[in-house]
C-alpha cells in the first residue's frame, strides 16, 4: 500500500486528512508530539512521536522511510498560532512559531526530495487564509504561512525534475472543536465572519482533508506549486 505521512495528524484538521488517506487506501503515518486521537483511526496507522521544531534536519523523515519505504504523500500540517500584533510578540515567542510553521517544514521537504529523487512524490504544506490575506493581531502567523506559500512555490520549481509536485492549501474558517469553543464566547463574532463569507457556511475538515488529498493523488498530476484556498470564497467575498 503506498504511505502518507501527516505531521500533526493527531488530531483536529490532521485527524480528517488521515482518515482521508486511510479511506484511499493508504498506510498513515501521524508525526506528532502525543498520540491524541490516533488510535482511533485503527490499525493501519502508525505514530511517531517528534517535536518536529526540535529535529532541524528532519531526521524523524529519514527513519519513517529507513523502516517502511518510499512516502508517496507528506502532508505539512503541524502548525501554532500566535493572536498578538507585532509589537507584542517577544523574540522567542516569534522564534517558536517559525519554527513549528516554518523552519520544521523547511527541512521536512528538503529531506524529503533528498530522500525521493529516484522514486518522485507529492508535498502538500498547509497554509492558511493568513497567507492570503493580514488577519488582525496575527503578525507572526501571518509572516509565517505566507512564508510557507513562497517555500511551496521554491520546492515546486526545484523539485520537478525528480517527480515530485509540491502544493498548499490555504484553509479559512473550519467548524472543528476549537472553532467552536473560542466563538462560542463570541456569538456575535461568528455571525460576522458567516456574514462575509459568500456561502454564509464555515468549511468542514473534510473539505480541507478532499482538497489535501486531491493534490497529492495522481489526479493533480499537473498541478505544481499553487496555493488553493479553501475558504468558501472568503478572501475574495464582500
Amino acid at each position: 500500500m503506498p504511505i502518507a505521512v501527516i505531521t500533526g495528524g493527531n488530531k483536529g484538521l490532521g485527524l480528517s486528512q488521515a482518515r482521508r488517506f486511510l479511506d484511499e487506501g493508504f498506510d498513515v503515518h501521524v508525526v506528532a508530539r502525543s498520540a491524541g486521537e490516533v488510535e482511533s483511526l485503527g490499525p493501519r496507522v502508525t505514530f511517531h512521536a517528534c517535536d518536529i521544531a526540535q529535529d532541524r534536519a528532519a531526521d524523524w523523515l529519514s527513519a519513517i522511510v529507513a523502516q517502511h519505504g518510499p512516502i508517496a504523500a507528506l502532508v505539512n500540517n503541524a502548525g501554532v498560532h500566535l493572536k498578538k500584533p507585532v509589537w507584542e510578540v517577544a523574540p522567542e515567542e516569534l522564534d517558536h512559531v517559525l519554527d513549528v510553521n516554518l523552519r520544521a517544514m523547511f527541512a521536512a521537504c528538503g529531506r524529503y526530495v533528498d530522500l525521493h529523487r529516484e522514486t518522485g512524490g507529492a508535498i502538500v504544506n498547509v497554509a492558511s487564509m493568513g497567507a492570503i490575506m493580514a488577519l488582525p493581531s496575527a503578525a507572526a502567523y501571518v509572516t509565517a504561512k505566507t512564508a510557507v506559500v513562497g517555500l511551496t512555490r521554491s520546492v515546486a520549481v526545484d523539485a520537478a525534475p525528480f517527480g515530485i509536485r509540491c502544493n498548499a492549501v490555504s484553509p479559512g474558517f473550519i467548524d472543528t472543536d476549537m472553532t467552536r469553543a473560542v466563538l462560542a464566547k463570541d456569538p456575535a463574532r461568528r455571525e460576522k465572519i458567516e456574514g462575509r463569507i459568500p456561502g454564509h457556511a464555515f468549511g468542514t475538515p473534510e473539505d480541507v482533508a478532499d482538497a489535501i488529498f486531491y493534490l497529492a493523488s495522481p489526479r493533480a498530476a499537473y498541478v505544481n506549486g499553487v496555493n488553493l484556498p479553501v475558504d468558501g470564497g472568503y478572501a475574495v467575498g464582500f
